[in-house]
């Protein structure tokens, strides 16, 4: 039987709430090169599985005229080039790049005909080539063919060099678009292929076509563009793709659209490879609550590692229920999240079972999912799914607004937890405050979304001093990255009998984000205290998402009589490892005490302020009377727990016989707080009980009027901020000039903002937020000052 150290277990969740306008968790960017900074005209970034390696493509070092494909080794802080031109070949053009999960492969899109033999480089020119890298026993430059002619196998010279390829993570297994080539006297359609790389070029089953596409010409009164947009899952067993055939029918025909003549509507589909099946083998995702495609259409598919979770993009209001602005001609595109494992048992066993949520809204007050108000795109997914990265050009999803600029697929960078439906903002200025230009693209995510790479027009703002200052303009790729915040409780498994086993205990790592946690290492420094690998949670290979936890089951064998301790440790393994230790312990001797619960987990608390009192039974399981002669509290955070009721203080316990303690949860910070209560009976024997909740602040801004004139000044008081902090001032809706002040002790603070004559007019978002990212607004209404009078002698003067 496992004893239970709840407090330990149960996650809290105040910090996962939606809100009807989310708070917002503001990271500063990676500043230095080693943190996968690419130079000015380097995009289109993408990255290993751990976060190490970054490849992207920028202007060639050898051929500066052309476009050439570069590695970014984070830990080494190495740039390295794969794509110079060999000599005697002619030069072009290499984009695209795409790196295996396994940070070994990288896939181009090139006009150099690497393989001399295959590769005419005639035609479009344009093929795909992969490469092993150095430290993978690669060579630099030795590239194998990967889009051949399914006929002659020589090169195919006429890939779309806009739709990106996609590779599985140990690089064997890459998909790509190309033109038809198996139906007559059409035009312009397109297909996917997948690739495997460990059958002979001589292999039949090598390449294979994508399933879903039809076996006819398109025969409707819609144009039609096929199949494109191919994402492999990391383990390769599933392919998403966009279609505006009905792939998913046994026999796929071609689908319809919103208008006769016009364009056939795209949706995305999955494949499972391995599903014989024609009637199983692909799957409609973009689907409504009735099973239908969408009218509007879907695309940008991405996968998790397993391919349980699907991301992708639609601009059909019906596919979720949600308030959206007033549509004109059609509305704006969204980011979804497509669950096919929502019984969370790791299995997709239950192929009717999904569920689907908009990722690109916000929760009201009163519930109602509220979709951004501008287009969101190109999403990127974690490895478990649970993370997905997207652009939006949206201003109602964060507090503050990022100003707009760049190029017509940039945007504001946010990641979105699938499970929680919370927004985080990744692209901050150096200042820690003012969102960056709105001016990012290309979002990829490591398999933990600890690490997100993109590139950008707003460097200068991410990077500050740590961009050379002859080398601030133009596009570059930036890494961001954000590492989880974790705690493991202390744990006191009480007295055991000297040479016997205790009771099975278990101790959770709670990670309370923002990325994922991925257990590699479970270890305690002293052998007495045994570890159950097979039932732990933490041993299992799994990754633990934001608010999720893993567990450890130990038990304690005491070879000798008195108290012993050791250090639990739960580490990740590899580039950019975290881990989280704690301390466990153990008294060899007579059992006489025993906690009812032995842990719990009291929720959340506003800091400073008490939570419900928590009972705890304590019985003598001894065969003497006995005394409970002390109650302790120690572990990481004492000052957080009071013992508050004692109905056990010098009161002898019969066997069998119980009394009772109170415990008081207050916390003194915003963060996971854990603490050990030791109940000791005057022989030294004793129990304990793990104790754990969450400290969380609650900020408001209050003004003490409705309206102010532009020109005038406005007092803006905060309460329930981190006391003895600074806090920024500024609007939310716009630009304009921040003011700073300093909370005090009780962590409140006000400030006296000056509202600039020629101020914008209408209800107004202020906002004031504090250097860790607690925030909150109010609403203001500006009167607008007669733009006549601006800058007129006097103006302004009293």
């Amino acid at each position: 039987m496992a004893t239970v150290l709840g407090a330990s277990l149960v996650v809290g969740t105040s910090a996962f709430n939606v809100d009807a306008r989310p708070d917002i968790s503001l990271q500063q960017a990676a500043g230095s090169a080693a943190d996968g900074v690419g130079g000015t005209g380097s995009a289109a970034p993408t990255v290993s599985a751990d976060g190490r390696y970054v490849a992207y493509h920028g202007p060639s070092g050898s051929t500066p005229e052309t476009t050439g494909v570069f590695v970014h080794d984070r830990d080494l802080g190495e740039v390295t080039e794969l794509t110079a031109v060999p000599d005697g070949l002619r030069a072009g053009h290499t984009i695209t790049p795409v790196i295996s999960g396994d940070g070994c492969s990288v896939v181009v899109v090139t006009e150099i005909a690497f393989d001399v033999f295959r590769d005419d480089d005639t035609g479009d020119r344009w093929d795909l080539y992969r490469s092993r890298l150095p430290h993978c026993d690669g060579v630099i430059g030795d590239w194998e063919l990967v889009s051949t002619d399914p006929d002659t196998g020589l090169a195919r010279d006429d890939l779309d060099p806009g739709d990106r390829p996609t590779i599985s993570a140990s690089g064997t297994l890459i998909a790509f678009t190309h033109p038809v080539d198996h139906l007559f006297d059409v035009e312009a359609l397109r297909a996917v292929s997948v690739v495997d790389l460990e059958l002979l070029i001589t292999d039949p089953l090598r390449t294979q076509l994508a399933a879903g596409f039809p076996v006819v010409a398109p025969n409707t009164t819609y144009t039609h563009q096929g199949m494109d947009q191919p994402a492999l899952s990391g383990d390769g067993r599933y392919l998403a793709f966009r279609s505006d055939a009905t792939s998913a029918d046994a026999v796929a025909g071609w689908g319809t659209g919103q208008v006769a003549g016009g364009p056939a509507s795209p949706q995305v589909f999955i494949w499972d490879r391995n599903e014989p099946d024609p009637f199983a083998a692909v799957r409609l995702v973009s689907k409504l609550p009735d099973g239908s495609p969408t009218t509007a259409g879907a695309g940008s598919p991405v996968l998790s590692r397993t391919g349980a979770a699907v991301a992708f993009t639609s601009a059909d209001p019906v596919l979720v229920p949600a308030e959206f602005v007033v549509c004109d001609g059609a509305c704006p595109t969204q980011v979804f999240h497509y669950d096919r494992d929502i019984d969370g048992n790791g299995r997709l066993d239950e192929p009717d079972r999904t569920a689907l949520t908009m990722l690109s809204a916000v929760a009201r007050d009163d519930g109602v999912l509220v979709a951004g108000a501008a287009p969101s795109s190109q999403p990127a997914i974690s490895a478990d799914g649970h993370l997905v990265a997207f652009v939006t050009k949206a201003t109602n999803l964060q507090l503050i607004r990022a100003a707009g600029g760049g190029e017509a697929t940039d945007g504001d960078l946010l990641v979105a937890d699938a499970a929680s439906g919370a927004l985080r903002r990744v692209t901050v200025s150096n200042d820690g405050v003012r969102p960056a230009l709105g001016a990012h693209s290309s979002p990829a995510v490591s398999e933990t979304g600890r690490s997100i790479v993109f590139d950008t027009l707003a460097a200068s703002d991410l990077l500050g001093d740590s961009v050379p200052g002859d080398d601030v303009g133009g596009r570059r790729v930036v890494s961001v990255s954000t590492p989880p915040r974790l705690s493991l409780a202390d744990a006191d498994l009480g007295t055991t009998v000297v040479g016997l086993e205790s009771d099975e205990w278990y101790v959770a790592v709670i990670n309370e984000g923002p990325s994922s946690f991925n257990p590699f290492l479970v270890e305690v420094s002293d052998s007495r205290f045994r570890i159950n690998r097979d039932d732990s949670t933490c041993t299992a290979a799994l990754s633990v998402p934001p608010g999720g936890d893993c567990t450890v089951l130990v038990t304690f064998v005491p070879t000798t009589p008195g108290v012993v301790s050791a250090e639990l440790t739960v580490a990740e393994g590899g580039f950019g490892a975290v881990s989280v230790t704690s301390t466990i312990s153990g008294r060899g001797g007579e059992p006489a005490l025993l906690a009812d619960p032995a842990g719990a987990d009291l929720g959340s608390a506003v800091v400073g302020a008490p939570s419900a009192e928590f009972l705890v039974d304590i019985e003598n399981i001894g065969i003497a009377p006995t005394t409970v002669a002390d109650v302790r509290i120690g572990g990481a955070h004492v000052d957080d727990f009071a013992v508050t009721t004692n109905n056990c203080a010098d009161r002898a316990l019969n066997p069998r016989a119980t009394c009772s303690i109170g415990i008081t949860f207050t916390p003194t910070a915003d963060s996971r707080r854990t603490a050990l209560v030791d109940v000791a009976t005057a022989a030294g024997q004793f129990t304990s009980i793990v104790l754990a909740g969450d400290g969380q602040f609650v900020p408001e801004v209050l003004f003490f009027t409705e309206e102010v004139d532009a020109g005038g000044e406005l007092l803006a008081v905060g309460t329930g901020y981190p006391p003895n902090t600074e806090v920024t001032v500024t609007f939310g809706d716009g630009p304009g000039e921040s003011v700073t002040g300093v909370t005090d002790e009780l962590g409140n603070v006000s400030v006296e903002l000056l509202i600039p004559p020629d101020e914008r007019g209408g209800q107004r978002s202020i906002v004031v937020q504090a250097d860790d990212g607690n925030i909150a607004a109010a609403d203001v209404a500006v009167v607008e000052q007669d733009q006549t009078m601006i800058g007129m002698p006097g103006f302004g003067l009293g």
